[in-house]
C-alpha cells in the first residue's frame, strides 16, 4: 500500500474512532446520570402501571437532578429527559453536549423561598421542553422567569432557562451541560 492511501485511510480510521468515543460518552453521560430503572419494572414507589404510561425517554430518578440544581431546594417529584445533542452529526467529532429538560413540583417552603429570594418578571413566552415533556407542563399556568435565579443556578458557565408559576409551585427547566455541584 502506498503513503498516498495511508492518509484518506488514517483519516477514516480517526473519524470513526472520535464516533465511536463521542457515542459512548454520550450514552455514559445519559445513563451514568442516576439509576433508570427499566421498562415495565417498578419505579422508586414500586408503580409499574405509572411508567408504563411514560414515554421511554422520560425519567422520575430525583438525584441526577438534585445534584445539578441544588437551588430547586426539596421539591416534591420531577419528570425529566436528557438528550444528547447533535448525535446523528458525524462530521463534527469532539466533546458531546447534553440537554436536561424537565417539570419540577416544588415544596411549599421553597416556591416560598425562591418567590421571596429573586425577582420574577412575567415571560414573554411558554416553557420550550421536548415534546414528551408537553403533557406534563401545566396549562393556563402564569410564568415568570427570573435572571438573578438563573445566574444562581448557572453561575454563567452554561445556558439554561427556568420558568416558574410559583403559585401553582412548578418550575420548569431547560439547560445545555449543567454541572454537578457540591
Amino acid at each position: 500500500m502506498s503513503s498516498g492511501a495511508a492518509g484518506p485511510l488514517r483519516r477514516l480510521s480517526t473519524a470513526r474512532l472520535a464516533t465511536a468515543v463521542t457515542a459512548a460518552v454520550a450514552a455514559l453521560v445519559l445513563t451514568g446520570c442516576g439509576e433508570q430503572p427499566r421498562p415495565g419494572s417498578p419505579d422508586r414507589t414500586g408503580d409499574s402501571a405509572a411508567r408504563a404510561d411514560r414515554p421511554e425517554g422520560l425519567r422520575e430518578d430525583e438525584e441526577p437532578v438534585r445534584a445539578r440544581f441544588p437551588e430547586f431546594g426539596d421539591f416534591t417529584s420531577v419528570v425529566w429527559e436528557g438528550e444528547v445533542l447533535g448525535a446523528n452529526d458525524r462530521s463534527v467529532p469532539g466533546p458531546t453536549d447534553v440537554r436536561m429538560a424537565g417539570v419540577v413540583h416544588l415544596a411549599d417552603a421553597d416556591a416560598r423561598r425562591l418567590r421571596e429570594g429573586y425577582s420574577w418578571q412575567a415571560a414573554s413566552v411558554r416553557p420550550r421542553v421536548p415534546k414528551d415533556l408537553l403533557p406534563h407542563v401545566p396549562d393556563g399556568a402564569h410564568w415568570r422567569t427570573s435572571d438573578g435565579f438563573t445566574r444562581a443556578v448557572t453561575g454563567d458557565r452554561y445556558p439554561a432557562t427556568f420558568h416558574a408559576d410559583l403559585e401553582r409551585r412548578v418550575l420548569v427547566f431547560e439547560a445545555v451541560n449543567p454541572q454537578r455541584k457540591g
